[in-house]
């Protein structure tokens, strides 16, 4: 009983010298005025020394393709479409509730990317270009935000 008795006051003695609330902002602060440092977190930065960008939301930006496609980039803003590479040309974007609908307007046309259907993931990451072609269906291009 002396055993569990001398347990609980030690336990109880600690509890009370090291105390459990917030300390006293008097007492952190060397200079004793009782004030909060002004001083902000900086933001964290990447490797190359610079803040990162904020995230993208929606289909707007530049897009490079993850898969084989004569399209290099295909850059979103509203309801315009441009892409660069092989085909490189206008095009528009009609959206969708889910699926949006893109059609490229070429000079040389490409029978295999002229008109699809482009769906977001769900994440953001990714854009999928579903175009039109024969009764199996079309070409599929992945892309991924560049």
């Amino acid at each position: 009983m002396r055993k569990i008795t001398a347990a609980m006051a030690l336990g109880l003695s600690v509890v009370l010298l090291s105390g459990c609330g917030k300390s006293d902002s008097k007492s952190d602060d060397p200079k004793g005025s009782g004030q909060q440092s002004s001083k902000k977190a900086e933001p964290e930065k990447g490797k190359d020394g610079k803040a990162p960008a904020p995230e993208a939301s929606g289909v707007d930006g530049t897009w490079k393709p993850i898969n084989k496609s004569p399209i290099a980039t295909m850059t979103i803003s509203g309801n315009k479409v441009t892409t660069t590479g092989k085909l490189a040309c206008p095009g528009t974007l009609k959206p969708g509730k889910k699926k949006s609908t893109i059609a490229l307007n070429c000079t040389s046309k490409d029978p295999e990317r002229s008109r699809g259907t482009l769906e977001l993931a769900k994440d953001g990451s990714h854009i999928y270009v579903e175009w039109d072609g024969a009764a199996w269906g079309g070409m599929i291009d992945s892309l991924r935000r560049a």
